[in-house]
């Protein structure tokens, strides 16, 4: 379907969160682009993973980074990966007559551990115990997950089962392709992991 082009995936762990995707932006059939970014640091701790339309996610990531920094301005303490959440939740659902064309999970960790909500165009909010994946691959990545996911995985393995799901969605997805984007959020932070990470992930898969 257009504007969900390419699979993104977030795994929530005991010590942590893992999110992935992959980099490819297509329009019909046609790959406008091999180096589409759809994993976004919002905060010290929280994160988005989004599939669809690449203007508004960056519309869409731009207001929430905005908030979570005027939340801080206003408040002294960064938002909470819930209240974040919610107020995605909320302006998604404002616009359900002219949607934001995006879908995907907003995760991170809070006081009380890791959290990870999925979000679909008109704002409906899901909490994830375990995992969630959104995009054109989505269900193919969804399979590797119900079949690998453990209760109580941390996040080594979390990140690896992210990054294998995205790997086999590329395998069977047009829409998705290219490379695998993988992203951890735990007690140090956000960090990406580089391209030589990502292979030695995907060797032990």
């Amino acid at each position: 379907m257009y504007g969900f082009t390419g699979t993104v995936v977030g795994v929530r762990c005991k010590d942590g969160i893992a999110l992935a995707s992959d980099t490819r932006g297509t329009y019909k059939y046609l790959v406008l682009s091999k180096r589409v970014q759809k994993i976004f640091k919002l905060g010290d701790r929280i994160g988005a993973a989004i599939s669809g339309s690449s203007g508004d996610i960056q519309s869409l990531v731009g207001l929430l980074r905005a908030e979570a920094n005027l939340y801080r301005l206003n408040h002294g303490r960064p938002i909470s990966t819930k209240s974040l959440a919610q107020m995605v939740s909320n302006l998604l659902h404002g616009r359900r007559v002219f949607p934001y064309i995006v879908a995907g999970v907003i995760s991170g960790l809070d006081e009380d551990g890791p959290r990870l909500y999925f979000l679909d165009p008109v704002g409906g909010k899901l909490e994830e115990e375990k995992f969630a994946s959104a995009g054109t691959g989505s269900t193919v990545a969804y399979g590797v997950l119900e079949q690998q996911c453990r209760d109580d995985m941390g996040l080594d393995e979390g990140t690896k089962l992210a990054a294998q799901s995205i790997k086999t969605a590329i395998e069977r997805d047009a829409a998705t392709g290219d490379s695998v984007a993988v992203t951890i959020i735990d007690k140090k932070g956000y960090r990406e992991l580089s391209g030589d990470e990502i292979k030695n992930l995907l060797k032990q898969t």
